[in-house]
């Protein structure tokens, strides 16, 4: 019933809609650039769209155009050895800052050695990874890294194809609902419906301001450490640890006696009381016994 509706609807606008086949498929077209038919030397336009020519094999697109339609997801994950953390830090917020980035976490722990180690992660403008990539070598001795690229173009283009859909299924909502020439179960049907596509359409657009979020900025995770001791324990060290242990114990026997000491202290102090009142009234009675 919706879509006679809807359809009669664009009828009385003077709008002719396809079936869904044909508008989802025009609309992927639009989105990729070749809405209309065009001749074999359009493709360097559609390559730069970021799709395959549909024309003659000897118009070939450039390589840079299509590498620049690319959504392209690029993230880093770095392990360095510093001579000090904090300041190693410093420099890595430096680094996000002087590329227009910034720091999106930090975390730094202190093991028993003293050392101190922690992560930093930091987002940074695509344009300026691989800039950004090379200052964080220097910060001291590389001991790991890991590049990933995420293509994330056809995802990108898929979605735009299912909003551009959604859109034009609001568009032609919003008409039959401006003409108000359909009985009204069939208009609270349309304002229900309408309602499910907007929030679609939000949806998607989140969607889509998320994927250009990541594409824009780069993600680069700083894994930092500071030198570990070149000395290996010796033998003795199992005594060490052994004096260490019996220490902690005895300390933690005389705790647990002061805590016995104060609580006993008040019944203690209590039963004193008693001894030396009864002591006093036995010494009373003998010197009346003895006087007597």
């Amino acid at each position: 019933m919706l879509a006679g509706t809807v359809a009669a609807g664009c009828g009385r606008a003077g709008v002719a809609p396809a079936p869904n086949e044909m508008r989802y498929e025009a609309a992927k077209l639009a989105s990729l650039g070749t809405r209309d038919q065009a001749p074999a030397t359009a493709a360097p336009e559609a390559a730069r769209a970021g799709q395959a020519a549909v024309a003659d094999t000897t118009a070939a697109p450039s390589t840079a155009g299509a590498f620049a339609a690319l959504k392209l997801i690029r993230s880093a994950e770095i392990a360095v050895e510093v001579p000090a953390y904090d300041a190693a830090a410093q420099q890595v917020a430096g680094v996000a800052e002087r590329l227009g980035g910034y720091v999106a976490a930090a975390q730094a722990t202190r093991g028993p050695n003293g050392k101190k180690a922690g992560s930093l992660t930091i987002r940074v403008p695509a344009a300026r990874f691989n800039e950004a990539l090379a200052a964080l070598h220097g910060l001291g001795t590389l001991r790991s890294e890991n590049v990933a690229t995420q293509d994330v173009t056809r995802e990108y283009a898929d979605l735009e194809t299912r909003l551009q859909v959604k859109r034009d299924t609001s568009t032609r909502l919003r008409e039959l609902l401006r003409a108000r020439t359909a009985d009204l179960p069939d208009v609270l049907t349309a304002e229900r419906e309408l309602a499910r596509v907007t929030e679609e359409i939000e949806r998607m657009e989140g969607e889509r301001r998320f994927y250009d979020h990541q594409v824009a900025l780069s993600s680069l995770t700083l894994t930092l450490s500071e030198p570990q001791a070149l000395v290996e324990p010796g033998v003795f060290a199992p005594l060490g640890r052994a004096l260490r242990d019996s220490t902690e114990v005895l300390a933690q026997s005389l705790a647990a006696l002061l805590y016995i000491l104060v609580a006993l202290a008040p019944w203690l102090l209590l039963a004193w009381l008693i001894w030396r009142i009864v002591r006093a009234a036995l010494r009373r009675r003998r010197r009346t016994a003895a006087a007597a």
